[in-house]
């Protein structure tokens, strides 16, 4: 209920365009909550607009002061011509076309290539500049999926960070593109594209509303079939709330379909969303366009990840497990709960992935999330696969049970990915990419510890610095972490990092309640009520850095984006006094209010509702923008966020630093700095990335004291 009280107070700030707060009172379950600057979540607002505007320029403006931020921008070009090309998004189909993006340092976007094998000449496919030639528009290829005779091939293109798509098909053989574009999808990220056993037309979701801006562009969502070359007829619909009333999905729900392989019987439904677990059906192939959809499994049954064969299913699945474990039964007559085991759970590692070929069922175990180790499992006991070298993560593909070869990924904090092929018992390189970052961090050293949490429980952190660091207290230290969604931090190699490290930073990642590091149980330690835990936990890992002299207050920044909003944002309104700065990139500030935007109402099964009232009381608290206390001091604070961001509205940002900036009392800069042609950063072109970086890590070295990063 809100009770549109509205009153309007000048409140002197640190900038001298100031927002007017209007203090709006909204009663949840007999509790009054003040929002003072509610009227700044309508981003058309001219004031708000005109003062989002000033506010970005003078962000930008104070980050260009700092010297060296353009050194770290010509640094990440130099790393990046240290490689010839970058691979990206790499498949490979059952006949062993290779189809990835591949972008050389001379451009700014990459482009779609394919080879008829690993040895096989490259060949350009399609170049995205040839999508739209108009002024300002940079459209990226976000996704694309071939068919199974590797003649056709959709992709899917966006623009200025708006992950919402369009989808051209283009004939392999010919280099055509067929005459239909369909829009409104996210196949990126959102169940990708299933074509049919037949070639003759893929299924992908549609979502009807994005054409109208309003609230409800996510909502409503169908699967529909689309055949190629009949765009003049309407697509066929699949899977939805609307066309499947018998089935319990939401409105909400992001009802995606999925075929692993072309001799799969059966078509996948899940009701799925941001959730780490989700309701699931099945429908023979063959009565695709019907709705005899039928159960699979529930959200209940835990069920995490899962692969057809035949008329069974294996799935790896949290129940009575919570460091996983892997089982088979029957799709027809599925029973999850007494399926027969063929991977029973560990102790003291979390299985994190597998797969099945013809010679086998694979999995990956890892300890923390930062220390895997791969097996192939038998009727006996269970092989170890021992790599070449250890991998703090390794990811499997292949192509399902009628194959024999398995793909494993390996990869580490500080090394570059690679990629093996595993048939007969031998491993094989077949790395694509040559790419050689890796090299520059050889004296880098990596500690992984345990911290003890406010509740007795060991917390994970990863710590990176070079070999000579010493332990006075004095280290400028950059700390991240997540914890949301049963997210695990595995060790991958980022760029920011290797620009701290470079410019003689320690870098931490805090493998918080809330992420998958240790299992179920600790990502639902992290969940909702529990939601707390996150960044108390985050908090739990400064205090030990700054007791074990790895650094001090005044030199300690935090970072995090997203989801990580809610940990960095209430890690500096609980403990300000343990920060010199906090940066977050198109945060979750504002969890209240998270069910008023585009993405809030699927959110609400990781986060909770505010109808609901003990879940109330969880938002309440995960809420950063309301926890900001007048006459304290805080942190600086630089927040970055798109116009475009179909996940987290920029409003969170620009209403967190209206407010901070009002109720602050240090000198400590706060700074919000909005991109109109930008949305989560995960479509950007290399040179918004590239600035990115350059702004957080030239932000966080200013303000923990670097001296070559002063004024």
């Amino acid at each position: 209920m809100i009770l549109n009280i509205v009153v309007s107070i000048s409140i002197n700030a640190q900038n001298s365009i100031v927002l007017t707060p209007e203090i709006v009172i909204d009663q949840y379950h007999n509790q009054k909550i003040e929002d003072p600057y509610r009227y700044v979540e309508d981003l058309s607002n001219p004031k708000v607009k005109n003062w989002i505007d000033t506010q970005s320029k003078t962000a930008q403006s104070f980050l260009n002061k700092i010297k060296k931020r353009q050194f770290l921008i010509d640094t990440q070009i130099k790393l990046d011509q240290q490689s010839e090309f970058i691979i990206s998004k790499l498949k490979v189909t059952n006949n062993e076309y290779y189809f990835y993006l591949k972008r050389l340092p001379t451009e700014n976007v990459a482009k779609l290539y394919y080879r008829t094998s690993f040895e096989g000449e490259e060949i350009l496919l399609y170049n995205p500049i040839s999508f739209n030639t108009s002024e300002n528009k940079d459209f990226v290829i976000n996704y694309f999926q071939p068919d199974w005779a590797n003649s056709k091939i959709a992709i899917s293109l966006t623009e200025k960070g708006k992950e919402i798509s369009q989808i051209i098909i283009l004939d392999i053989q010919t280099n055509q593109v067929f005459s239909e574009v369909l829009e409104n999808t996210w196949p990126s990220d959102v169940g990708g594209l299933q074509w049919l056993p037949d070639n003759s037309g893929f299924i992908y979701l549609h979502f009807p509303n994005t054409t109208n801006n309003s609230l409800d562009i996510l909502l409503n969502a169908t699967s529909v079939l689309h055949k190629v070359g009949e765009h003049q007829k309407k697509d066929t619909k699949v899977f939805s709330k609307e066309f499947c009333e018998n089935l319990d999905i939401k409105e909400e729900d992001f009802p995606t379909t999925k075929i692993e392989s072309q001799s799969n019987k059966y078509l996948i439904g899940t009701a799925s969303g941001a959730s780490a677990y989700d309701d699931t059906y099945y429908l023979p192939i063959q009565e695709i366009g019907t709705p005899n959809w039928k159960p699979l499994f529930s959200k209940q049954e835990l069920i995490k990840e899962y692969t057809i064969i035949g008329d069974s299913i294996i799935f790896k699945t949290s129940y009575n497990a919570p460091n996983f474990k892997i089982g088979i039964t029957s799709i027809k007559k599925p029973n999850f709960n007494t399926a027969r085991i063929l991977v029973p759970e560990s102790k003291d590692h979390v299985i994190t992935d597998f797969a099945v070929t013809s010679e086998g069922l694979y999995y990956v175990t890892s300890k923390n999330s930062v220390q895997a180790k791969l097996f192939k499992h038998t009727n006996s006991l269970d092989q170890e696969i021992v790599l070449p070298k250890m991998y703090g993560s390794i990811e499997l593909s292949s192509h399902g049970y009628l194959y024999p070869k398995l793909w494993i990924t390996g990869k580490g904090w500080t090394t570059d990915s690679e990629r093996y092929e595993y048939i007969n018992n031998e491993l094989t390189s077949k790395n694509l990419h040559n790419t050689k970052i890796s090299n520059i961090l050889e004296n880098i050293v990596t500690e992984e510890i345990e911290v003890t949490a406010h509740d007795g429980k060991k917390i994970p952190l990863s710590i990176f610095y070079h070999k000579d660091m010493v332990k006075n207290g004095k280290n400028q230290v950059l700390m991240d972490g997540y914890g949301a969604y049963g997210v695990s931090m595995k060790p991958t190699l980022k760029t920011h990092r290797i620009l701290w490290l470079l410019e003689g930073g320690v870098y931490a990642i805090a493998h918080v309640r809330g992420g998958g590091e240790k299992g179920n149980k600790w990502y639902k330690g992290g969940y909702k009520i529990s939601k707390p835990n996150t960044w108390k936990d985050f908090i739990s890992c400064a205090e030990h850095l700054i007791a074990y002299q790895y650094t001090s207050p005044k030199n300690l920044a935090i970072f995090s984006g997203s989801a990580g909003g809610i940990l960095i944002g209430r890690s500096i309104t609980e403990r300000p006094d343990l920060f010199a700065a906090a940066i977050v990139q198109f945060g979750s500030l504002n969890m209240l209010r998270s069910e008023m935007h585009t993405n809030g109402a699927n959110n609400t099964k990781e986060f909770g509702s505010i109808k609901n009232p003990e879940e109330f009381k969880a938002l309440l608290e995960m809420d950063a923008y309301y926890h900001i206390q007048k006459n304290k001091k805080y942190p600086a604070v630089l927040l970055t966020a798109g116009l475009n961001d179909p996940r987290v509205p920029a409003w969170f940002s620009a209403k967190f630093i209206a407010k901070i900036q009002a109720y602050d009392t240090s000198n400590n800069p706060k700074l919000l700095l909005v991109d109109s042609d930008s949305g989560h950063g995960i479509d950007d072109t290399k040179t918004k990335i590239f600035n990115e970086y350059a702004n957080i890590i030239a932000f966080a070295f200013k303000q923990t004291g670097h001296p070559e990063y002063q004024f």
